[in-house]
């Protein structure tokens, strides 16, 4: 089994492989990085969550492997567990919950680069913040547990 994670050849990579990289406490593992998509898996728990944001890049995917996740996109709101499917469009605010104890996915995203943003290894919401701008993300307000929380 390789353990690259860009695309200019094939590879196969077995099931915790990939390249480790931090979110918070969090763990995300890049599957596959390319100007073309990239591809990662994040285990994330309540609290660990991004703040309302949109791309003007890139298309965003997310497809819940273990857990209770909801989703916020543009105005609308969608609930899911192992098995759902959720499309961030460009441009479009977005976010989501984690529901469950931890919940368990994989983002996709085209044209490939913003998973890139976990190698700076925010640990804080303001190193956070600074890693999805760096990456063209712009933050429109803070995760709704947040909000909810004041």
């Amino acid at each position: 089994m390789a353990s690259q994670t860009t695309i200019a050849s094939p590879y196969s990579l077995a099931p915790d492989a990939g390249k480790e990289l931090v979110w918070f406490g969090s763990r995300i593992v890049q599957k596959a990085s390319s100007p073309e998509i990239g591809i990662t898996e994040g285990t994330l728990r309540p609290g660990e969550e991004p703040p309302v944001h949109v791309h003007s890049r890139e298309d965003e995917w997310l497809y819940v492997l273990d857990g209770e996740m909801s989703f916020q996109v543009g105005v609308e709101e969608y609930r899911g567990s192992a098995g759902a499917f959720v499309s961030f469009p460009r441009n479009i605010a977005h976010t989501f919950t984690i529901e469950s104890e931890s919940a368990r996915f994989l983002v996709i995203n085209t044209p490939g680069g913003f998973e890139r943003m976990f190698e700076l290894a925010p640990k804080t919401p303001e190193d956070a913040a600074r890693a999805m701008e760096a990456f063209g993300m712009t933050i429109l307000a803070p995760h709704p547990r947040d909000t909810a929380a004041v």
